[in-house]
């Protein structure tokens, strides 16, 4: 017993000496310039002992006395061990790897050092990305990279914004958008929402990337060239995005909380696109009658037949926009040991829109985790699910429609009269059908009230990956991606006052799921050849498997209940439709690549691809993708030694193919359909000719760039030249009616599109206290159909011809204003030698505009001092034009009744008046507002995109306190201030890919305060 407590005592006062001799290390973290390092990992070398720097670098950790070594390690810089001996402060600087090309970024099916990169790939700076006062991913991206062209049609908050990388690489609009892949997986974006048969859709666009929080994302990769896409196969020709979510790091946990708030506002047409007032809109209607020849007894009973002298003067405009608050909180935790790390985040945001009932609402959730179980088995596994409600107006009928609707009111407020009162002398909001009231047209504040259209979308990603090292440098993985989508449309369109009102109202339900899963099993080998040497080589084989399937139910109701809260379909009394739908598709691909590295100098790249899908005929479902690409980091050479200029310097090419399938799911299947009924008996018929040796449409690129530096980085200069070709595109070609088909798909057709791409970094002063940055980036880009099936083919308001732009408008070209007459004129033919004022006798022809810009790109600058730190961005685009598709019904005297845009008030009034718009006649018949390119605006403009100032305090005493490790204070700008280059303009010039203004909801901008802490 006494031996026993002797041992007792004795293992005390070990432990009690251990504990004595444990120390308190402080420290601070920086970058080779002093700049603090925020969230690097400081560990205790062979021990779990750590913590995180706060955001001024400095950190804070107890050691025990056996220990000898700190390691330090953080995202983009080298790994620095230091050794402990008797100190108990440090200062440890990191080497940044982006410096020596050492950084490691995202490609297809893994990561790679940027020095041994081969292919042209953009890595998106961040901070344009973190806590932005927009709804989804793709708003953001605008001017965040070359080559990448992002622009909405829509201000609806949560809809799509099309993404155009390199060009419009394919005829099929859906089928030239970028792939998307999140954490490995290819997934299903782009728009979910779905028309309900009757030539409108519920809403403009439900997004996939809108359920996604971008606070969570760690880095977005652009992959644009054959060698950064081609290993994608099939499904890499139109560029692919790269998105890597956070994840955990090892230490002590770290909390993280964000809160935005703050107002948008409707970026207001210019002066010329405004409504006119009461008084104006009089000023032309009399002008007009007399012109039109009406007498005068005639003309004031028309005239008060239209309210004149009632004192009612309404502002529509006004009446429909709306400032809208905007928000968004999130909240994350992160942390772990050498062995299990982990990142969970939570997040909330609201978007209310610039029109009646636009708004949009989000709930997001994550959590990733990361085991190591031993040093071969490791295991990560995230999930991830937003769930979105957006509420939104009646609009055009989707991209490059020009369909415009009585409920939309976006539409309605150009055409409504200002004598028009939207309410009744009672305070009730006026329908009456007389002429005062709405005859044809509908009061939008009582549609926005009364009427529901609203999408509620859950998106849910999974990952599980498993990774086991079987020998030194051999790794085997597999890793499953599902993706669960769940949309569900309503739309309720009121019994009383409206476009279904006829039908005592109706109700229009879709309902979505989609379900992919994707199946990954890959090898990759790293393989020294001669290590001394550093030379290496690293392969990958895998194994891809994707299937998606969908399905869909839609039901349309008519004959509600006189009442406007009954609003489910199950109110109705009649069933107009009612139908389910499936459609699924496969993909089945094998890929490889090889790497070659020497002196991590020279490096040499190939892939190769063969992908199988569902989507093409019995003929032809194989297809075979490959690329080859160089690079050689000439500052390594020997003959770059003691240069004091250039401090990085690497040249890369590129070469390959890859492939388009984003087509229907059953193009290629000749099939027949039922559905098609007669005299109340089921029928069916033929319905699609297919095309069994359908397959994919090519893309073969080369990619000539360039990366330099000079002056220890304070100048870093990125410059690519490329040119792909689109062979094989999937495109319509004619038959003859007699064979009951009007044509089928193809692969018949092709273009090409050049350009160049220059990102430039400047520091132009970097001093203890205050530092100067500024980005900027520029892309031009020439688009041009090369080769076509049968000659010129009409594609809407486009002409494609062979050796001219895709989106080329083909219309008649506008003379201006007879100066004697004051008629409208129009070229007769394309040599606009002659003129008519007879719009008959006018050709159509190409115009010489484009809907896609012929050059874009942003100028950032940021300033720091201390603690505070100013920045700005601009975003410019230049060398397009767009289509004011609403300017036949405000124009000219057409359509007299109804309001007109303020650019009538420059109208031709007597000989000698040189002006673009004809004499304003009432009833207007000549056709001046349509039909020509006169409704064609340019699209150039500058945007003021971001502007922020933002302080970050820092007085360590005081954050110690409330054990606090940093906060961010901000307010930020959006979208402030627009310049525009055209003489005439009547809309924001920014009206999407392709070029058509449908009257939706407004573009906002806004004012945030933002606040951001770090515990």
């Amino acid at each position: 017993m006494k031996k026993l407590m002797l041992m007792l005592i004795l293992g005390l006062l070990t432990m009690t000496s251990a504990f004595a001799q444990t120390r308190q290390l402080t420290g601070r973290v920086t970058d080779q310039k002093g700049v603090a390092v925020a969230n690097a990992s400081v560990v205790v070398k062979g021990t779990k002992i750590g913590a995180n720097t706060s955001e001024d670098g400095s950190f804070k950790i107890n050691v025990p006395a056996t220990a000898k070594t700190l390691v330090v390690k953080s995202i983009n810089y080298s790994d620095a061990e230091v050794a402990i001996g008797t100190k108990t402060n440090f200062t440890i600087q990191l080497e940044s790897s982006s410096q020596q090309l050492e950084e490691v970024i995202v490609v297809g099916y893994g990561t790679q050092k940027r020095s041994n990169v081969t292919a042209s790939i953009s890595k998106v700076d961040m901070t344009k990305i973190e806590n932005k006062p927009f709804a989804s991913l793709d708003q953001m991206l605008q001017g965040a990279a070359p080559g990448l062209q992002a622009t909405s049609s829509t201000g609806q908050p949560g809809a799509v914004t099309p993404i155009r990388i390199r060009g419009v690489g394919s005829f099929s609009y859906g089928g030239a958008r970028p792939l998307y892949i999140v954490d490995g997986a290819q997934i299903n974006d782009g728009d979910v929402s779905n028309g309900n048969g009757g030539g409108f859709s519920i809403n403009p666009s439900t997004n996939v990337l809108a359920t996604i929080n971008s606070d969570d994302i760690e880095s977005v990769n652009i992959l644009k060239d054959a060698a950064a896409t081609s290993i994608y196969g099939s499904r890499g020709a139109n560029g692919v995005i790269v998105i890597t979510t956070k994840s955990g790091r090892a230490g002590k946990t770290q909390f993280r909380f964000d809160s935005e708030v703050g107002q948008n506002t409707p970026i207001l047409p210019p002066t010329q696109g405004y409504p006119t007032d009461v008084n104006d809109y009089f000023q032309l209607f009399k002008e007009g009658l007399a012109n039109a020849g009406v007498s005068a007894a005639s003309a004031a009973a028309t005239l008060a037949s239209y309210g004149y002298g009632n004192g009612v003067g309404i502002d529509w405009f006004h009446l429909i926009t709306k400032p809208g608050a905007q928000k968004q909180y999130n909240i994350s935790a992160s942390g772990g040991d050498a062995k299990t790390k982990f990142f969970a985040s939570a997040g909330y945001f609201f978007q209310d829109g610039t029109s009646l009932k636009a708004d949009f609402s989000r709930v997001t959730g994550s959590l990733k985790v990361t085991h190591n179980v031993n040093d071969k088995l490791s295991f990560a596994t995230k999930v991830s699910a937003g769930s979105t409600l957006q509420n939104s107006i009646l609009a055009s009928d989707g991209p490059g429609g020009s369909g415009l609707y009585f409920g939309n009111p976006s539409y309605v407020s150009y055409v409504l009269r200002p004598t028009q009162n939207p309410y009744n002398p009672d305070g009730t909001l006026n329908i009456s059908p007389d002429n005062l009231g709405f005859p044809g047209h509908y009061n939008p504040l009582y549609i926005a009230k009364n009427d529901k259209r609203w999408a509620k979308n859950l998106n849910a990603i999974a990952n599980q990956n498993v990774e086991y090292k079987i020998l030194p440098g051999l790794k085997y993985s597999t890793t499953i991606n599902m993706q669960y989508t769940l949309n569900e449309e309503y739309q309720f369109n009121n019994p009383f006052h409206g476009d279904n009102s006829g039908a005592s109202g109706e109700g229009v339900s879709i309902v979505t799921r989609a379900f992919l899963t994707d199946l990954i099993n890959q090898l990759d080998y790293h393989y020294d050849i001669n290590k001394a040497k550093r030379f290496y080589a690293d392969f990958k084989l895998g194994q891809e498997a994707i299937k998606s399937a969908t399905y869909r139910q839609i039901g349309d109701v008519t004959g509600f209940p006189p009442r406007t809260d009954l609003y489910y379909s199950t109110n109705a009394a009649t069933s107009t439709n009612g139908k389910s739908v499936g459609s699924d598709y496969t993909f089945q691909g094998y890929f490889t690549n090889a790497t070659f590295s020497l002196l991590d100098k020279y490096t040499l790249y190939g892939s190769f691809r063969r992908d199988g899908s569902s989507r093409f005929g019995v003929n032809n479902p194989w297809g075979n993708f490959w690329s080859v690409g160089t690079s050689w980091n000439v500052l390594a050479e020997p003959f770059m030694k003691g240069n004091t200029v250039i401090s990085a310097f690497k040249i890369h090419a590129s070469y390959g193919t890859n492939g388009n399938a984003e087509i229907g799911n059953y193009t290629w299947r000749p099939s027949y359909a039922f559905g098609y009924n007669y005299n109340g008996v089921a029928g069916g018929t033929f319905n699609n000719i297919g095309n069994e040796s359908l397959t994919w449409e090519k893309n073969k690129q080369a990619d000539l760039g360039t990366n330099i530096s000079f002056f220890d980085n304070r100048i870093n200069l990125n410059v690519d030249v490329y040119k792909r070709n689109t062979d094989g595109a999937l495109l319509n070609q004619n038959l003859s009616r007699t064979t009951g088909f009007s044509g089928y798909i193809n692969n018949v057709g092709s273009m090409q599109n050049s350009g160049l791409e220059v990102s430039v970094n400047l520091v132009p002063i970097q001093v203890k206290d205050f530092s100067w940055e500024i980005n900027a980036s520029y892309t031009a880009n020439k688009n041009k159909v090369t080769s076509l099936p049968s000659g010129d083919q009409l594609n809407g308001a486009y002409l494609l011809r062979v050796g001219q732009p895709f989106y080329s408008f083909y219309t008649r070209g506008y003379a201006g204003v007879n100066i004697n007459t004051g008629d409208p004129m129009w070229y007769i033919d394309s040599t606009q030698i002659g003129s008519t004022s007879v719009k008959t006798k006018a050709n159509l022809y190409l115009v010489g505009k484009q809907a896609d810009p012929k050059y874009y790109g942003s100028l950032g600058n940021t300033f720091k001092y201390k603690s505070l730190s100013f920045s700005f961005d601009f975003y410019y685009n230049f060398g397009n034009y767009f289509n004011e598709s609403a300017q036949a019904y405000a124009m000219d005297g057409a359509y007299s009744t109804r309001g007109k845009y303020a650019i009538n008030l420059t109208r031709w009034q007597k000989p000698g008046d040189v002006t673009t718009v004809p004499k304003f006649v009432y009833n207007d018949a000549r056709g001046g507002a349509t039909g020509s390119d006169r409704t064609l605006y340019s699209g150039d403009y500058v945007r003021l995109r971001n502007i922020q100032l933002s302080y970050k305090y820092d007085n360590k005493a005081v954050l110690d306190k409330f054990h606090i490790n940093g906060i961010n204070i901000y307010a930020r700008g959006t979208n402030i201030f627009t310049k525009t280059y055209a003489d005439i303009i009547l809309s924001d010039p920014e009206q999407g890919i392709t070029g058509n203004n449908g009257q939706q909801v407004l573009p906002s901008k806004s004012v945030t305060f933002g606040l951001s802490v770090n515990f």
